[in-house]
């Protein structure tokens, strides 16, 4: 595990141009999801402006706004909007994955022809799209796994006050929920361990997704291990870099606002940059305890072997 992170993170800090791409995919997401709380603003205003119009003051507004917004026909847009920003998004970082997995791993395997990102983006799209879109059922099924621990612990809990041992209810009710969340997040590692497969080795969404599992069900610990620590990591560097800078903006707070939202500004910027780029070390891990060592890059479409020579004919 140490391994696959140290040479994950040297392969993206070589690559680090790919983090900037990142950054911009992220900030696509709110983006594309805008035009849904646009709408809702526009709804909401209008039927404000209406119930103003028909004398009935504020109180009035806000429950014609109301009404408005619980409709079904506005509310079955809204969804409209959203989930097709979403599915857009979702789309998105399918390529940008796509394309830079196949990056990374030639950078891990040492190769001395490197794939462009356009090429790895076109050709792996569709096996990295299925993988991701598999992920996102088994992060949503392990999700519904820990609400249903947590609404049967809801429901234990308070009949297990009055029974004789309280103790031992509440330490199974604990074990569960513990079981509950460590499962939850090895689905969710196992759908990311999947897409990295995917893009990293160039198979096809069921071979990935299989070789995952067998990966994640060999090495569980080790797998929830590198994502939690990945994450730790990130969320450190991005709370350091933001409160080293906060303190530096902190000794000129009498300067004019206007002046000091440029700075902040690009703080949050670099924040950004930086979980753009832990978020490509951790897919590298993931990729490389996927496969089992340093994944080597497919071509698109593998060439066959190469034919043996022809026998030499016999002499006379």
């Amino acid at each position: 595990m140490g391994r696959a992170l140290r040479a994950s993170l040297g392969a993206v800090w070589r690559e680090r141009w790919l983090a900037p791409l990142g950054l911009g995919v992220a900030l696509l997401r709110g983006a594309l999801l805008l035009p849904a709380f646009l709408f809702l603003s526009a709804v909401a205003a209008r039927a404000a402006r209406h119930g103003l119009a028909a004398g009935g003051g504020a109180r009035g507004a806000g429950a014609w706004g109301l009404a408005a917004l619980t409709s079904p026909r506005v509310l079955a847009v809204a969804a409209g909007l959203w989930l097709a920003g979403w599915l857009l998004w979702g789309a998105l970082r399918a390529a940008w994955i796509a394309g830079a997995l196949p990056v990374l791993a030639a950078r891990l395997s040492g190769a001395p022809d490197r794939p462009g990102l356009p090429s790895g983006a076109a050709w792996r799209f569709g096996p990295v799209a299925v993988a991701a879109a598999a992920g996102a059922l088994l992060d949503l099924a392990g999700q519904g796994l820990v609400a249903a621990t947590a609404l049967g612990a809801w429901a234990l809990l308070p009949r297990a006050q009055g029974s004789l041992h309280p103790g031992a209810v509440a330490t199974v009710v604990a074990g569960a929920a513990t079981a509950a969340a460590f499962l939850a997040l090895a689905l969710s590692v196992l759908g990311d361990a999947a897409v990295a497969r995917a893009a990293a080795s160039g198979e096809g969404p069921g071979a990935a997704l299989s070789g995952a599992l067998s990966r994640v069900l060999a090495r569980p610990a080790a797998f929830v291990a590198t994502a939690l620590g990945v994450a730790l990591a990130g969320a450190l560097a991005v709370s350091s870099l933001e409160g080293t800078a906060g303190m530096a903006l902190g000794l000129v707070r009498r300067a004019p606002g206007f002046l000091l939202a440029v700075p902040e500004g690009l703080v949050h910027l670099a924040g950004a940059l930086v979980a753009a780029a832990v978020e490509l070390w951790r897919l590298a891990a993931l990729a490389v305890l996927a496969l089992g060592g340093a994944p080597a890059p497919l071509s698109p479409r593998a060439a066959p072997p190469p034919e043996p020579p022809p026998a030499a004919a016999p002499s006379r």
